[in-house]
C-alpha cells in the first residue's frame, strides 16, 4: 500500500503542477480539442492494454505460458487497434467540426502499440506486489514527460505540448518497467493457455469499456453540442479531480484487487476487509473531493487564472459525486473477487446505456442538464451495484448505507459550512478567502467525525487488529 501510496503522490504533484503550467499557456479550445482525440485513444486501448490485466492478477496458478501468450496476443491487438484508430478519426472529427483531433489522435496512437504489451508486465509485477518497481516506472514517466511537455509549451508548441507529454511520459515509463522486470516475456504462437484468461478478461473489459465509454462518450458529446471550449472548461474539471483521484481512490484500488483476491476462498473474511475498507476509504474520500468541489472557484482562479472559472460550475458536480463514486470502488472490488465480474460489467453497460439515451434525448441543451445527466449516470451505477452486493453475498442495502452515513452527513455538513462562510466572508484575495473557508470545512468535518464519528474510527482501527466477521 504504501509504495501505491507514493507512486499515485508524487505522480500526482508532477501531474498537478504541470496542469497548471498547460493552463497558462493553452486556451480552453485546445484542452477541448486534446481531451475529444484522447478519449478516443481511451476507448480504442481498452481492448489490447486491459483484456489480460486483471485476469493474470486473480488467475490462482498463472505461469509464464499465461503471460507469454497474453503479451503476444496484446501486442496484436495493439496492431489492429491502431489501423482502426486511423480510419475512423476523419469522421468523428468531422461530428465535432475540429480538424486538430484527427491530426492529434493519430499522433497520440502510437501508444496504442505499447500500452497492450506493457500491461502484461503491469500484471506481473501487481501479481508480486512489486509496487516499488511500478512506483519508479510510474515516477520516470511523470517527470519526464512532464518536463517535455512543459519545454514544448515554452517554445509555444500550443496543444502539442500535451501530446508530446502524454508520449514521452509512455515511451519512457515504460522503457523503465521493461529494464526492472525480472521477467522478459517471449512471443509465442501457443495461445491455449490463453484461454484460461478469456471468460474472466472478457468481463472484465467489457466491464471497463462500460466505463470508459461512458465518462469518454460523455466528454464527446459536450464537445459535439455545446462546443470544443465547453469541453475544455469540463476537460480541466475532471483533470483536477482524475489528480486527486490517482493519489487516494486510484491507489486503494490497484491494492484492493490482488489482496482480496487471496480471501476470495473465505466469504466472511472477504465481507469483513469489504466493510473495513469501504468505512475507512469513504472517511477519507468524502472530505477531499467534496472540501475540494465547495472551494474550486478560489482554486481555479488561483492555480490557473480567471480565464477557467468556468470550470468550477463541474468541479462542484464532480466533487459531490464522490458521495456514489466511493462506494463504487469497494462494491466492484468485491463482486469481481467473489465471481461476479458478469455483474459488474451489466451494472456498467445499464448506467452506459441511461447515459446514451439521455443524450439523444436532451442533445445536451446546456452545461447544468448535462451535469444533471451525469449524475443521474453516476447514482445509477451506484444504486444497482449495492443491490447486487446485497443479492449476491446477502449484504444488505441498508447495511451498505450505514457504513458511509457518518461521513456522508459529516461531509454534507462541511460543504453547507463553507458555502454559508463564502456568503458572509468580507471579500478578500482569493489565497485568503481559501484559507478561511478550508479551516471552516477542515474543523467542521473533524469536530462532526470525533462527535459522532468515533464509534466507525474505533470499529475501522480494532477491525484491521482482530479478524471478525461483519
Amino acid at each position: 500500500m504504501l509504495w501505491s501510496v507514493l507512486e499515485h503522490g508524487s505522480t500526482t504533484l508532477i501531474s498537478f503542477l504541470s496542469l497548471i503550467v498547460f493552463a497558462k499557456f493553452l486556451e480552453p479550445r485546445d484542452f477541448g480539442a486534446y481531451a475529444i482525440a484522447f478519449s478516443v485513444i481511451e476507448i480504442i486501448g481498452i481492448l489490447p492494454s486491459n483484456f489480460f490485466y486483471e485476469a493474470l492478477v486473480r488467475l490462482d496458478k498463472a505461469r509464464d505460458e499465461h503471460f507469454n501468450a497474453a503479451f503476444t496476443i496484446s501486442m496484436l491487438l495493439g496492431i489492429l487497434a491502431f489501423g482502426f484508430l486511423w480510419l475512423i478519426l476523419p469522421f468523428l472529427a468531422s461530428l465535432v467540426n475540429e480538424p486538430r483531433i484527427s491530426e492529434l489522435g493519430k499522433v497520440l496512437g502510437v501508444a496504442l502499440l505499447i500500452t497492450g504489451p506493457i500491461s502484461i508486465f503491469t500484471a506481473r509485477q501487481s501479481r508480486e506486489f512489486g509496487f516499488r518497481v511500478l512506483a519508479q516506472r510510474t515516477l520516470i514517466g511523470r517527470l519526464a514527460g512532464a518536463a517535455l511537455g512543459i519545454l514544448a509549451a515554452f517554445y509555444h508548441l500550443g496543444v502539442w505540448a500535451l501530446v508530446i507529454q502524454y508520449l514521452s511520459m509512455v515511451v519512457l515509463g515504460s522503457t523503465a518497467l521493461v529494464l526492472f522486470s525480472s521477467w522478459w516475456p517471449r512471443l509465442t504462437t501457443k495461445w491455449r493457455a490463453a484461454a484460461d484468461l478469456l471468460h474472466y478478461g472478457f468481463g472484465s473489459v467489457v466491464a471497463l469499456s462500460a466505463t470508459f465509454i461512458t465518462k469518454r462518450a460523455f466528454g464527446f458529446y459536450v464537445g459535439v453540442f455545446l462546443g470544443i471550449e465547453q469541453a475544455g472548461f469540463l476537460n480541466l474539471a475532471f483533470r483536477i479531480f482524475d489528480t486527486v483521484w490517482a493519489i487516494s481512490a486510484a491507489a486503494i484500488s490497484e491494492v484492493m484487487l490482488p489482496f482480496m483476491a487471496r480471501l476470495q476462498g473465505d466469504r466472511e473474511k472477504l465481507l469483513r476487509a469489504y466493510c473495513l475498507t469501504l468505512v475507512a476509504g469513504c472517511l477519507l474520500l468524502y472530505p477531499a473531493f467534496a472540501g475540494l468541489g465547495i472551494v474550486a472557484p478560489e482554486v481555479i482562479q488561483l492555480m490557473f487564472g480567471d480565464k477557467w472559472i468556468h470550470a468550477a460550475q463541474p468541479s462542484l458536480w464532480l466533487g459531490l459525486l464522490i458521495f456514489v463514486q466511493a462506494p463504487r470502488i469497494f462494491q466492484s472490488s468485491l463482486l469481481k473477487i467473489s465471481g461476479n465480474i458478469d455483474t459488474v460489467r451489466s451494472v456498467n453497460l445499464t448506467a452506459l446505456t441511461v447515459m446514451i439515451v439521455g443524450i439523444a434525448a436532451t442533445k445536451l441543451p446546456s452545461v447544468t442538464l448535462a451535469l444533471v445527466l451525469w449524475a443521474v449516470t453516476e447514482t445509477v451505477n451506484f444504486v444497482l451495484l449495492s443491490f447486487f452486493v446485497q443479492r449476491k453475498l446477502h449484504y444488505p442495502i441498508l447495511k451498505q448505507l450505514r457504513l458511509i452515513l457518518v461521513p456522508l452527513l459529516a461531509s454534507c455538513a462541511m460543504v453547507g459550512a463553507v458555502a454559508l462562510g463564502r456568503a458572509y466572508l468580507p471579500p478578500s484575495h482569493a489565497l485568503l478567502q481559501l484559507f478561511y473557508l478550508c479551516g471552516i470545512g477542515a474543523v467542521t468535518y473533524i469536530g462532526l467525525i470525533l462527535l459522532f464519528g468515533r464509534r466507525s474510527l474505533v470499529n475501522v482501527v480494532h477491525g484491521l487488529r482482530t479478524p471478525k466477521a461483519p
